[in-house]
């Protein structure tokens, strides 16, 4: 996962005080789908890490 993705995770999710897409849109000067995207993929991506440990 790129830093910019991992970004957004943590600002969305992770922090304190949590930004809207509307938010970060700005920030990364991009619209709020592209960041909703990019959060989408990220997620996806750490769905596929953790369903790769198999808990026994």
């Amino acid at each position: 996962m790129d830093e910019r993705s991992r970004n957004i995770l943590y600002k969305r999710w992770l922090n304190e005080t949590k930004l809207t897409l509307n938010e970060l849109a700005e920030q990364y000067a991009v619209s709020a789908e592209r960041i909703r995207q990019l959060e989408k993929n990220a997620m996806q991506k750490i769905r596929e890490a953790m369903s790769t440990f198999s808990i026994s």
